[in-house]
């Protein structure tokens, strides 16, 4: 029987740790890592109407700040869009 409890000891504080952490933190670790580098992306930001395209450039996360750098086409010129993390899809095209 102390060995079922030891168990469900365990279960109840890491399900508290990850209570306490928050969903948002989570997030931020995950995202920290996030930088991809070279090729062809096309990025959808939720309620833009077209999605930017990023020809051999490459797209930054800054989760401190919660948002992604990246430099497409615009207009015939690179241009600098920040687009907030939670609302960006980012598909690789190569």
């Amino acid at each position: 029987m102390s060995k079922l409890k030891f168990v469900l000891f365990i279960i109840l504080l890491v399900a508290t740790s990850y209570v306490l952490m928050g969903c948002d933190r989570v997030n931020n670790m995950n995202r920290s890592m996030d930088t991809m580098l070279g090729g062809d992306y096309r990025v959808k930001v939720l309620g833009e109407d077209e999605p930017y395209v990023v020809f051999n450039g490459k797209i930054t996360s800054v989760p401190d700040k919660g948002y992604y750098v990246f430099y497409p086409m615009i207009d015939g010129e690179k241009r600098l869009v920040q687009s907030p993390i939670q609302i960006t899809t980012i598909i690789k095209l190569d």
